[in-house]
């Protein structure tokens, strides 16, 4: 007999398939050089599909657990916890956790180019919050983002192993300062800090 927990499990399983089989569309679609009728056909086939989705549809995206973060952290650093797993746009990356600090390595594609050949400095700041944010949360941290300052240090290449890396630098109070940056091949791309400020109802 299945139980409601493993149905919810599955579920959530499928809806993450569904939607890493959509960000390998995207960038199939983004890059594909096909010819005209192949091109059209696949757009029918989409449009059929997202037909098919849109019988049921949820207001907002699902969300994965507020302490997802906190629970990779307490396995190790052999246990990595994947922000925004439903949400087909997210940068892919999955975050490692130490006590006060954390890392991914990750792979920029196609789809998600800005200058030629490079990261777009979106998707870098994207990492940038996720690094930073889910830190927080990783330390059981509830805290929301009041400043993100970007410095951009030279173009982030794509198809490229990349490494991500954040770090708490401060905690006063309600507010908490964190360092992130990216690295290739040891030399760093981009760096940011930012400041996270927990709502008084989080004390």
């Amino acid at each position: 007999m299945t139980s409601v927990d493993d149905e919810l499990v599955a579920y959530r399983q499928a809806s993450f398939d569904l939607a890493e089989a959509t960000r390998e569309l995207m960038l199939a679609a983004a890059t594909s050089d096909v010819e005209i009728a192949s091109l059209r056909a696949a757009a029918d086939e989409v449009r059929g599909t997202a037909e098919l989705l849109r019988r049921r549809r949820r207001d907002r995206v699902l969300r994965s657990d507020f302490d997802g973060p906190a629970r990779a952290r307490a396995a190790g650093a052999d246990v990595a916890w994947r922000p925004f797993p439903y949400q087909p746009v997210a940068f892919p990356m999955e975050i490692r956790y130490g006590d006060d600090d954390a890392r991914a390595s990750i792979v920029a594609s196609a789809l998600f180019e800005g200058p030629r050949d490079s990261l777009h400095g979106g998707y870098v700041a994207h990492i940038m919050d996720c690094m930073l944010g889910t830190l927080m949360q990783a330390r059981g941290t509830k805290a929301l983002t009041a400043s993100l300052e970007v410095t951009y240090l030279r173009p982030t290449p794509l198809d490229e192993p990349l490494e991500a890396y954040s770090r708490i630098v401060g905690i006063d109070g309600r507010k908490t300062v964190a360092e992130g940056w990216i690295e290739h091949e040891g030399v760093r791309t981009a760096q940011a800090r930012g400041l996270f400020i927990a709502p008084r109802d989080a004390e």
